[in-house]
């Protein structure tokens, strides 16, 4: 019988702060807490490409979880993810370690201009050898939006709406030097080919951004975009954009399911669906005998405390389920 060879892509979801995505973690008595140290981030990222993972990427919130009673003091003194450092900084440093792992950032549409992030990507590219993802987030949280100068998030369909004109703005951008640009010639003087260096000169329903853009073409073209949309909305976006789809599923039925409509929709919008990778959430605990892996499980469940999953749960719905 002939078989077919398949490939895994092993992808780690992490976190510049205070715990992993277990928010309680912090409280393990293994656990490191030295998570403002260059050190931490480069060890883990040491362990990424030493265990052979593709890429190595950070979630991301512009706030600290306080929605549960409009206050901050439980998540500081409950460690909360209360700390969240900038992952396009910490990337760099882990790009500095490694050399062939995949390095990406979680940055927001809401709350930034395109050509920031644009340049901020293309910075990290060169940085890494070619090795830079971006994953694109709207923002949903009210709190979020408080820290950037808004009342509350913008409604759904509308940081969509913006956000596939920022995309248009930021890869707008990055095609505007082309390949062969940059010649550096001593003899003639010259640097770059002007006929090859374009202004975007963008103006449109929600930004405009003339340009010219200051970062050369990148090693990869542009970073890789990372979306993790799964809302109709989001499909929609994910298959215009994502090169890469983060997804939780709840089982195999579901994943297979959203499968099926993601590639559906991705063609539909005109692109290649197997040049779209789609990656499901997973939270692995490893052990070496099955035993040795549950009893490390239930040691992480008895770390939270209500408090902890209350808000998280408030932070996920912005909803305060501190209301009665």
């Amino acid at each position: 019988m002939k078989t077919t060879e398949r490939q895994i892509a092993l992808i780690g979801f992490l976190q510049a702060q205070n715990c992993t995505t277990i928010p309680a973690a912090w409280r393990h008595p293994e656990a490191r807490h030295d998570v403002t140290n260059v050190g931490f981030y480069q060890d883990i990222a040491k362990i990424l490409e030493r265990g052979l993972f593709d890429l190595g990427f950070f979630d991301d919130r512009l706030a600290m979880p306080d929605m549960y009673g409009g206050d901050h003091r439980h998540t500081v003194e409950h460690g909360i993810r209360c700390v969240k450092l900038d992952a396009v900084t910490v990337l760099t440093t882990m790009g500095m370690a490694t050399q062939k792992l995949g390095l990406g950032a979680t940055y927001s549409t809401t709350y930034f201009p395109p050509f920031h992030v644009a340049r901020v990507f293309s910075t990290l590219d060169h940085m890494t050898g070619g090795r830079a993802a971006w994953n694109v987030v709207t923002s949903v949280n009210d709190n979020e939006a408080r820290n950037m100068g808004l009342p509350q998030a913008p409604a759904h369909d509308v940081r969509y709406d913006r956000a596939d004109e920022f995309m248009e703005v930021v890869h707008g951008h990055w095609d505007t030097w082309e390949a062969d640009a940059v010649v550096a010639d001593r003899t003639t003087g010259v640097y770059a080919q002007g006929n090859k260096v374009h202004r975007l000169d963008h103006t449109g329903d929600h930004y405009s951004s003339r340009g010219p853009f200051t970062v050369p073409r990148t090693p990869q073209g542009h970073p890789v975009i990372i979306q993790a949309g799964q809302s109709g909305r989001g499909i929609e976006f994910a298959a215009r954009w994502g090169e890469l789809l983060f997804m939780s599923n709840p089982n195999l039925s579901r994943a297979s399911e959203n499968y099926a409509q993601v590639k559906a929709a991705v063609e539909a919008a005109g692109r290649d669906p197997s040049q779209v990778k789609i990656a499901n959430l997973t939270f692995p605990v490893v052990g070496r005998t099955m035993s040795e892996a549950e009893d490390r499980r239930a040691a992480y469940d008895l770390l939270p405390n209500l408090i902890d999953d209350l808000s998280l749960l408030s932070e996920g719905l912005n909803f305060d389920f501190s209301e009665k």
